[in-house]
């Protein structure tokens, strides 16, 4: 067999290659008939080309892509005879082999320029032919793969020691079995894919696989079926699998009878990491620029030819795979504004005095809108420098832009804001120094900014409180707020009192301390004036503590006059005129008796009356005893009281259950002897009295209230109702001395409520009373 090495065959000119191993017998001459057979019936195309790249071979399907046949490829470059292009920029591609030490090559996709013009989507395989110990690198060999899916490889080639060597470096497996599924023959590739040695290939029995999966298209070929296998392989007691694409095809003598098969074996797990590696590097390229929003551009100073990315025209609101435009054209759709900013930076990096282009601008859409975008770049140069083209990305930044204005505005409206509090605004460092001022500052101190700038916070005080401001600062790092009382120093000017409240807030990262002050002038000045009005009001509070003292002990010495000095004449006038009845009473006529009769009544009364002022004395000067009181119960024992001293009297009585209060029970037991009397009184001369006690709400305040159905009043008098000795009934028709409601009101007003009257004249009347609190509902 010849070797690598070996000069390519004679072509004729139907394409066909004329064998160079002799038509001997033997094992070589089998060899070189499965070579022939094998190129015959490969599913894909093969091109083969020395040292030089001048094509030395190309196999039936690689003349049917190409539209060259064997004998005028023969001799041409392989860039002639097989121009490609990617399949995604259009750009004529250099396909690069892959060294022997570089293992199994890549599949790459291109697009494939026929002869007459027509373009094919094809996967090209490319790598160089080993070299025997000692020879120069023979050349390298092409496998091209058709996409199209209806595309079958053209039949009738010859074989070759030239064939022999490619096919036994070939990067796939080969092999040819008969109809009894014995292989006849096997390359290199098969034997280390299987796992066994070249020798124990020639003969392999394929029943041996017992894999039906695999038998059943082995079977098919033999009927003149194509077939394929993709899945998992493993020889019989083997714990090795493998992950293998096998295709077969009859093969066929040259009347056309089938005598064997033909098979092409991949090992997918050979480059399955690189493919997944190669497609997830894609998907998180991809992804990288979709989640940067970014697209890519390619621009040529030269021709100003500029190429723009599919996702670059999704950002621009175009739908196309790409666009190839002009910077001219390019430059129309910048803003107007930024334009020349634009311009200079792209000058300046063709230039070389910068590493890098970048600029921010605003860019028209489809529809006219603009979009802020960032544009970076790096040119490419050649030999002498000179940029030769400019490959970079865009980014849309117009939310970032939009933010950064929102943050500008919110910034300036902070500025504005602090500017303009009517007070001094301070931000300290962690080591109380002065970083940020209001206007308020600078007007206040006289200092300006380069003074005020990182000012030590003691600084800014009297001398002698520099010390209790620096341990503030430092209590309000540690707690999170303090406060203190300073004079803020002014140039030239007396200090001002402030009361400055301090807050921890962290900025960049770094604890700062946020002072605001408030003036304390005024606070200070007010403070002076009510120590003055404090030391006056107690002044007139000793005085009027004084002239009450000396008024309640003219009052007890009024009382204790009233009580002996009065009662002492009443119960002589009392006596005397006793004994003028019981003992001159027969001498005296009607008259006279009359009038003896009025005299004891008239002291009876001023009896009545100095015991009813003595009550209200009392009321005046008794010290209140606060306790829950029920109201009810106590109601309830004066009804009864005033039952027992008048039984004939058929009155109703209704009193409210659970009214309970807080108060003096004395007094509150004067208070209601006084109202629910007055009601029994006055309803004296009704034909049905009715008495009625029950809490209430009065015009918004919870309150009391007896109400009765008796003589009622004149409400234009109402006024009169509590004040002593102000009656608004005659003493003949209901008696009383005047003083009870007076009374009454003392003693309500003292718990701090209030009492006021209602009634319309002979519909009777309803007397309320509050004591400063809400009336309990229910009583322990």
């Amino acid at each position: 067999m010849s070797g690598p090495g070996a000069l390519p065959p004679a072509a004729t000119p139907d394409g066909a290659v004329n064998p160079s191993c002799p038509p001997a017998p033997g094992h070589d001459d089998l060899s070189c008939r499965c070579l022939e057979v094998t190129l015959r019936h490969i599913s894909d195309g093969v091109i083969v080309t020395d040292a030089d790249g001048r094509i030395t071979l190309m196999n039936p399907l690689a003349e049917a892509l190409t539209g060259w046949s064997g004998f005028e490829a023969c001799g041409q470059r392989l860039a002639h005879v097989f121009p490609v292009v990617g399949t995604v920029t259009g750009e004529p591609l250099c396909l690069a082999p892959t060294r022997p030490d570089e293992g199994t090559p890549d599949w790459t996709a291109v697009q494939l320029i026929d002869r007459q013009g027509k373009r094919h989507t094809v996967s090209v395989r490319s790598a160089e032919i080993p070299a025997a110990p000692g020879q120069a690198q023979p050349g390298v060999v092409l496998i091209v793969r058709d996409e199209a899916p209806d595309r079958s490889p053209p039949r009738g080639i010859s074989n070759s020691p030239r064939y022999r060597a490619l096919v036994e470096n070939s990067p796939v497996g080969i092999f040819h079995f008969g109809p009894d599924l014995r292989i006849t023959y096997g390359n290199i590739r098969l034997a280390e894919i299987l796992g066994i040695s070249p020798e124990a290939i020639q003969g392999f029995d394929l029943h041996i696989l017992d894999d039906m999966g695999i038998l059943s298209i082995l079977q098919g070929a033999l009927g003149g079926q194509r077939g394929a296998y993709d899945g998992p392989f493993a020889l019989p007691l083997s714990s090795e699998v493998h992950l293998l694409s096998i295709h077969v095809a009859p093969e066929r003598d040259v009347s056309g009878q089938i005598y064997g098969g033909v098979g092409i074996v991949e090992d997918r797990a050979a480059f399955q990491t690189t493919d997944e590696q190669r497609r997830d590097a894609k998907e998180r390229y991809v992804l990288a620029q979709r989640g940067a929003n970014e697209g890519l551009w390619d621009w040529d100073p030269n021709t100003e030819l500029l190429y723009l990315s599919p996702r670059l025209l999704a950002l621009l609101g175009l739908h196309s795979d790409t666009v190839r435009t002009t910077g001219a054209e390019w430059l129309k759709l910048i803003h107007p504004d930024d334009r020349k900013r634009y311009r200079a930076a792209v000058i300046a990096h063709l230039r070389g005095q910068t590493e890098h282009f970048e600029s921010e601008y605003r860019l028209a859409d489809k529809d006219g809108h603009f979009h802020w975008v960032l544009a970076r770049g790096l040119a490419h140069r050649g030999p002498d420098g000179r940029a030769v083209r400019i490959v970079g990305s865009i980014g849309d930044i117009t939310a970032r832009k939009r933010a950064e204005e929102q943050l500008k505005a919110e910034r300036d409206f902070s500025r504005g804001l602090i500017d303009s509090l009517p007070a001094p605004f301070f931000l300290f460092d962690e080591h109380g120094r002065l970083v940020l001022w209001n206007r308020f500052v600078s007007e206040l101190t006289g200092l300006d900014d380069v003074q005020l700038q990182n000012a030590e916070a003691g600084s800014l005080v009297i001398a002698e409180q520099g010390a209790v401001v620096a341990h503030r600062i430092d209590s309000a790092l540690g707690t999170g707020e303090a406060s203190v009382e300073v004079l803020l120093r002014r140039n030239h000017a007396e200090p001002v009192p402030f009361l400055v409240v301090g807050r921890r807030v962290i900025l960049e990262g770094k604890p700062h301390i946020v002072g605001v002050g408030t003036d304390l002038t005024e606070r200070k000045f007010a403070e002076k004036a009510i120590k003055r009005l404090n030391l006056e009001l107690e002044r007139r509070v000793a005085e009027r503590t004084s002239q009450l003292s000396a008024a309640l002990s003219e009052l007890e010495s009024f009382s204790y006059s009233v009580s002996h000095d009065l009662r002492a004449p009443l119960r002589a006038i009392e006596g005397y005129s006793a004994i003028l009845g019981s003992d001159y009473g027969d001498n005296l006529d009607d008259e006279a008796k009359e009038l003896l009769r009025r005299v004891r009544a008239a002291v009876h009364r001023m009896g009545q009356l100095i015991d009813d002022l003595l009550t209200l004395s009392r009321v005046s000067r008794k010290e209140l005893e606060r306790r829950p009181v029920d109201l009810t119960t106590l109601a309830q024992v004066i009804c009864e009281e005033l039952r027992q001293q008048d039984p004939a009297r058929p009155v109703s009585v209704d009193i409210a259950p659970g009214l309970c209060v807080e108060g003096d029970p004395s007094l509150l037991r004067t208070v209601l002897e006084n109202l629910l009397g007055n009601a029994w009184k006055f309803t004296g001369r009704v034909a049905a009295p009715e008495i009625r006690f029950e809490a209430t709400r009065h015009a918004g305040v919870d309150a009391f209230v007896v109400r009765d159905n008796g003589a009622g009043f004149d409400m234009r008098y109402r006024e009169n109702l509590f004040r002593p000795f102000q009656r608004l009934h005659s003493d003949r028709e209901f008696p009383g001395t005047g003083i009870g409601l007076a009374t009454v009101a003392r003693i309500v007003r003292r718990h701090g409520g209030e009492v006021w009257a209602e009634g319309e004249v002979g519909k009777g009347a309803s007397l309320y009373f509050s004591i400063g609190q809400t009336p309990l509902q229910t009583c322990s």
